[in-house]
């Protein structure tokens, strides 16, 4: 699976930066399609889609907002959960897609709003609301400003992913739909299946947390995408960890990306030093990143932090490996 052009990399990881520094953090981790953290039972009722709603909420930290649901029709009729047993046809996505999705009614109340063809479709119903969760997330933390009207809409799917929700938009991001002309592939996500899972290849490696999690539970398509995005963010560690030790350099584009080299190949150490990491090693790496003359006027880490940094890194390989 090839990665999203450089230029769309560029935006994923300026705009990553960005969100964290707004406070883009996962309060429950990487959230999964499971019992575990969606315990209730989902029929369709309305009773049902309200439940589905409050554990998305929960899981983003946003559970003290209020929210009023509303199904909407083909016909674009609105109606409050309740009409959700609507039984229209159609395109399970089309109602969906020319929705507003989100809106804020008041302080800390907000109007979801939900197709009535996705209530019948727990993927995309589920993507829906985590964008929900994430317009609300965006909205609560001002962070409106700090993006361009036209990347608004794909910063809502960023967002969600780093809140933890990556698992979910990654699938929702391309979805086999059956239709009267065959089997479609539809999209609940702005964000192609590519850049979704470029981001959530980036929020594990920020987040430590081991490939086989993340793909334990994602689909065919966004898992092939998301095994190439994990080996990128591997291979390119330090850029990645810049996002929080040096964002003016992100935000400035002042990196160079290096090449996605194969998890052998990095266990192998082939094409770099062998020998233990040293905090030095770990300095040089990051300067390595910036641009030519912009390592000269980087501000040099802390000696003291990156050896805390490289402890923690080998205690996480030692962990990963037993």
């Amino acid at each position: 699976m090839d990665l999203p052009a450089e230029p769309q990399i560029r935006w994923i990881l300026r705009t990553t930066a960005a969100l964290l520094d707004h406070g883009a953090e996962p309060v429950r981790g990487l959230i999964q399609p499971t019992a575990e953290f969606f315990p209730d039972r989902f029929d369709g009722t309305p009773k049902a889609v309200a439940a589905l709603m409050t554990r998305v909420q929960e899981h983003a930290g946003l559970a003290d907002l209020a929210v009023e649901l509303a199904v909407v029709t083909p016909e674009g009729e609105a109606q409050k959960v309740g009409g959700c047993s609507s039984g229209a046809c159609g395109d399970a996505l089309a109602a969906g897609a020319k929705l507003e999705r989100a809106a804020r009614i008041g302080d800390g109340a907000y109007r979801v709003a939900i197709g009535a063809g996705e209530v019948r479709h727990p993927v995309a119903l589920t993507t829906a609301f985590v964008r929900a969760a994430s317009f609300m997330f965006l909205s609560e933390a001002d962070a409106w400003g700090a993006l361009l009207p036209r990347d608004r809409e794909p910063a809502i799917d960023l967002a969600a992913v780093l809140l933890g929700f990556g698992v979910l938009a990654a699938n929702g991001s391309y979805i086999y739909a059956k239709g009267c002309g065959g089997v479609q592939v539809q999209s609940a996500t702005r964000m192609p299946v590519d850049e979704v899972a470029l981001a959530l290849g980036v929020y594990c490696r920020l987040h430590q947390v081991p490939d086989r999690v993340a793909t334990r539970h994602l689909e065919v398509t966004p898992r092939a995408h998301f095994e190439e995005s994990a080996a990128w963010a591997s291979s390119n560690a330090a850029i990645v960890r810049m996002l929080r030790e040096a964002p003016d350099r992100i935000a400035a584009d002042e990196y160079a990306i290096g090449e996605s080299r194969s998890w052998l190949a990095r266990a192998l150490g082939i094409g770099k030093r062998r020998g233990p990491r040293t905090p030095d090693d770990e300095i040089a790496e990051l300067e390595r990143a910036l641009p030519a003359g912009a390592a000269r006027g980087a501000r040099r880490l802390d000696v003291g932090k990156a050896g805390k940094l490289a402890e923690i890194r080998a205690l996480v390989d030692e962990s990963l490996e037993g």
